[in-house]
């Protein structure tokens, strides 16, 4: 049986991934936004493990690579799994293998951004608020990179999501950190 390599990201996205605040959110970025979750769990575990930021173009470049991969195959394998979740004929097994090809293409886009802008990217030693800095950074810039409009309800979801992988409290110092990357990544978006 194939198993895939081991991965930091993938391990870091599957423990958060099962808190069900965390995941009920990143299902909400991704119904209601179009976000990618992977990408947002990669811009939360590059900033967390201290590997820091990622340019909006570097996002672009990772939603380009991973785009045909996503489109081709983990978007189909959602919807037939959607569609089989209501289906009483569809067996078991049939809807279980069907999870687990979802769940195994998910893990190798993750695989992906990890090998291709993830470990050349050594970790280094970041305090609590510059792994905020750098997690609103990555997710306003992925977010910019998608061309996702960054209104008031998306940035207070964002502000949901660094709080919930930091586990930070200073809810005022979290909105000024998060205020201040969506306004450098909308205005560098601008400029560019």
């Amino acid at each position: 049986m194939f198993e895939l390599p081991k991965s930091d990201f993938w391990d870091f996205s599957i423990a958060e991934y099962k808190r069900p605040e965390i995941s009920e959110l990143c299902l909400q970025l991704q119904d209601d936004y179009g976000a990618d979750i992977n990408m947002l769990l990669f811009a939360c575990w590059l900033g967390k493990s201290g590997r820091g930021t990622v340019s909006t173009s570097a996002w672009r470049a990772m939603i380009l690579r991973t785009s045909k991969w996503r489109d081709k195959v983990i978007r189909p394998l959602r919807s037939v799994r959607h569609i089989l979740k209501d289906e009483t004929l569809a067996p078991f097994s049939m809807k279980d293998n069907i999870l687990k090809c979802e769940f195994d293409a998910e893990h190798i886009e993750q695989l992906i951004l990890e090998k291709e802008w993830g470990t050349g990217r050594r970790p280094h030693e970041r305090t609590i608020v510059q792994q905020i800095e750098d997690i609103a950074d990555n997710l306003f810039s992925y977010l910019v990179a998608e061309d996702i409009d960054v209104d008031a309800k998306l940035g207070i979801r964002c502000e949901r999501l660094i709080r919930l992988v930091t586990g930070y409290k200073d809810d005022k110092t979290l909105r000024s950190i998060s205020k201040q990357a969506q306004t450098s990544c909308t205005e560098g978006a601008r400029a560019s």
